[in-house]
């Protein structure tokens, strides 16, 4: 007797379903495990290009010399995972550059770079030895540090005023030297750049002044700019980041703009009374600061002056009102003011000028004349203090001004010293 057993068409189609779904879960899972893996493996690498990249940057703390490209670093290697680091002047201070890559996932961190300057042990003061005593007049007040010449410091009289503080100097007191701190060795061949033959020269990189009220270019980009042999004014503006301005003639920068991390370049450069903002200033001839502007940090005014091939005699009228930093009365720059001229003349000009109730919060570099009526937290270096008074030049006198270093961070930042280690300043974007 034979058994006839048939499978409905139904049954049939119902064990190929729960096949054909057995296998698409198992490729699931297969799928999943492997993007899994795939996603760690990824978000591992762009996590360890984050901490990779502090190696870049640790690696431009310590690197004497800029790059003219990028170039790779050493370091712990790691499978598929590859560091870039570049060094370049930007202004006074240096723009460090360093990019990870993990696969196609790259990572790019940038910053200002300036000297590192601690509070409690960088000099408040350094005085260059000109055999000339400081003398402190008024209620002059010097905290910290002093590097003076080897006469020391005196207290004097001015104009029916003597010295009012219990002690001349309040702190510890060392010899100077017959030079400033050397600046860093690539400093002076980069401004000199930027003040003689920098130019905008690709049609890309330009910049329209004229479209729109908020420019920005990212420092991950390349720099972009303006250039024009006419003088330019900034107004009704948001100019931001990786921007230079240069003029031929001069700049001037209305309180209606608002400028952050770009440069201006100039032979001469003017800042309108309440101007905000956080940018550097480099000139040839003249910088002024009006009254009650507030620049942040880490900005920075810069007068260079190229006059080692000038005459000696060379004192008309004109050149008096030139070559000189000027700060309003009420003015605030964290940062950096720097004059510097390649040959030092003996004279009884002012290089850098800061009013009464202006202050500097951060540096003061001078090989020339500085005339303090504001205050400066931080540290002065200079040639000499000259102070204009009752009709009278007086020489190496400090009247009515103060310079601390109690009202500064513990550890902060400046141009680049050769002798001193460097730091970030500010993260760029």
């Amino acid at each position: 007797m034979r058994l006839k057993l048939k499978i409905k068409s139904g049954a049939l189609q119902f064990t190929v379903f729960i096949a054909v779904l057995i296998a698409l879960l198992l490729a699931g899972l297969v799928l999943y495990a492997y993007t899994f893996i795939y996603m760690k493996e990824q978000s591992k690498g762009a996590i360890e290009n984050i901490q990779i990249a502090e190696i870049g940057i640790q690696s431009l703390l310590e690197q004497k010399e800029l790059n003219t490209d990028t170039a790779k670093i050493d370091f712990v290697k790691k499978e598929n995972q590859i560091i870039k680091t570049h060094l370049s002047q930007w202004g006074v201070f240096q723009k460090g550059i360093t990019i990870t890559q993990f696969r196609k996932k790259k990572f790019t961190k940038t910053a200002i770079i300036g000297s590192l300057l601690f509070a409690d042990k960088t000099p408040t003061l350094f005085l260059q030895e000109t055999h000339n005593a400081l003398t402190v007049v008024g209620n002059t007040k010097i905290t910290g540090i002093a590097y003076l010449p080897k006469q020391g410091v005196n207290s004097g009289y001015i104009a029916g005023n003597s010295y009012y503080g219990s002690q001349l100097i309040y702190g510890r007191i060392e010899k100077s030297t017959e030079e400033l701190p050397k600046l860093g060795k690539t400093f002076l061949d980069a401004i000199n750049f930027y003040i003689k033959e920098y130019r905008i020269i690709r049609q890309e990189d330009y910049i329209n002044l004229n479209s729109g009220i908020k420019i920005l270019n990212s420092f991950k980009e390349k720099t972009n700019g303006f250039y024009s042999e006419n003088a330019i004014t900034l107004e009704n503006k948001i100019i931001s980041g990786n921007i230079i301005i240069k003029s031929e003639t001069a700049i001037k920068v209305r309180k209606t703009a608002l400028l952050n991390d770009i440069i201006l370049i100039a032979p001469s450069i003017e800042i309108e009374d309440e101007t905000m903002g956080n940018f550097q200033a480099i000139a040839s001839k003249k910088i002024t600061l009006g009254k009650k502007c507030n620049l942040s940090y880490p900005s920075a005014l810069l007068l260079f002056q190229d006059n080692k091939n000038d005459s000696d005699n060379n004192s008309n009228y004109n050149s008096l009102l030139e070559n000189q930093i000027f700060i309003g009365e009420g003015s605030s720059l964290k940062g950096c003011v720097t004059y510097f001229q390649t040959k030092e003349k003996p004279d009884f000009k002012t290089q850098i000028v800061l009013e009464k109730d202006s202050k500097i919060k951060g540096q003061v570099y001078c090989n020339g004349n500085f005339e303090i009526k504001g205050t400066v937290s931080g540290s002065v270096y200079t040639k000499q203090f000259v102070a204009n008074q009752a009709g009278s030049i007086f020489m190496n006198h400090v009247y009515n001004a103060t310079i601390e270093n109690e009202n500064v961070p513990a550890i902060y930042g400046g141009i680049i010293l050769e002798q001193e280690p460097k730091t970030v300043l500010k993260w760029l974007y």
